[in-house]
């Protein structure tokens, strides 16, 4: 039995993906790894790229892109290892990350997700731990004020309980995934881990951040299209407030989404105009997208089980 499984996904990111590896098995020292890559239809060499350069990582190919959940859950049901390391491809991890996760999870069994810091490129933080997000944290989102409620874990020194952690690093036990399941596949791409981490809450196990341990996490190389990426943003949101607080909730949700994008599609060039800055016209135009494809997306068809 390995030591570790590593359930990596990765989506056109072949450069990004070769790095990872390489820092992946510097990282493992003496430990015995069980690496797992989930294709999901990329077209740009990956797979040849690990046939030539990683013959020992499993490949699991896909056909098309099936989501970040659904793919990481193919991985989940091929893991060898008591625990799982879900791990982005455009992510590299440490040793001393590993070291320390995997100690913490021994000396406290209750523990049952741990997320470590996650460091941009030139040093600073992201957002990669908090409390669940609330109602108002999903509106602000919708049109654009995220920042002024961000709800980001308090610097501190210690490991300690948080409510979620960022799926860009995260350590799972398999004891854990056997009970909470894996990640919900409604769930295309965003939220997945949120949900995931309060079903492992519900269930009695605890998540932990571990803020010692930094990684360095590009972000967002497997989702350069801005359309269908913030279509994802907004339809996971939706998904999530729907298990959380109801239909009612959602729905009023998603009307405050569209509402919040036509506000924006008009005031963008009137500020510019007062401003006499000029306004992108791509930005906008996204905004048109977006608000397009939010509208015939019928959104929240998929979340009527829960």
């Amino acid at each position: 039995m390995a030591d570790l499984s590593v359930a990596i996904v990765s989506y056109n990111t072949r450069e990004l993906l070769k790095q990872c590896l390489d820092a992946l098995f510097d990282a493992a020292g003496e430990l015995t790894l069980d690496v797992i890559v989930v294709d999901n239809g990329s077209t740009d060499g990956s797979q040849e790229m690990l046939e030539e350069h990683q013959p020992a990582v499993r490949l699991l190919a896909n056909a098309h892109n099936i989501g970040f959940a659904a793919a990481n859950n193919l991985a989940l049901n091929h893991a060898t290892a008591p625990v799982v390391l879900l791990l982005n491809s455009d992510a590299f991890i440490t040793t001393e990350a590993i070291r320390q996760a995997l100690g913490l999870m021994t000396d406290h069994p209750q523990i049952g997700i741990i997320g470590t810091r996650l460091l941009n490129t030139d040093g600073t933080i992201q957002a990669e731990a908090g409390a669940f997000p609330t109602f108002i944290d999903d509106v602000m989102v919708s049109v654009g004020l995220d920042r002024l409620v961000t709800r980001r874990t308090p610097a501190q020194c210690r490991p300690g309980p948080v409510d979620w952690v960022q799926g860009a690093c995260m350590f799972i036990r398999m004891a854990t995934v056997r009970e909470i399941g894996g990640l919900d596949e409604r769930f295309f791409m965003y939220s997945e881990e949120v949900d995931w981490c309060r079903r492992c809450w519900q269930a009695g196990w605890e998540v932990w951040y571990l803020p010692s341990a930094a990684i360095v996490h590009i972000g967002g190389a497997s989702s350069r299209n801005d359309v269908r990426r913030r279509l994802a943003l907004y339809t996971s949101r939706l998904g999530f407030r729907r298990r959380v607080s109801g239909p009612i909730a959602s729905s009023g949700l998603w009307v405050l989404m569209l509402i919040g994008l036509a506000a924006r599609i008009v005031v963008r060039p009137l500020a510019g105009q007062i401003t006499r800055r000029q306004v992108g016209h791509q930005t906008v135009s996204s905004d048109i997208s977006l608000l397009a494809a939010l509208l015939r997306a019928d959104p929240l068809a998929r979340w009527v089980r829960s």
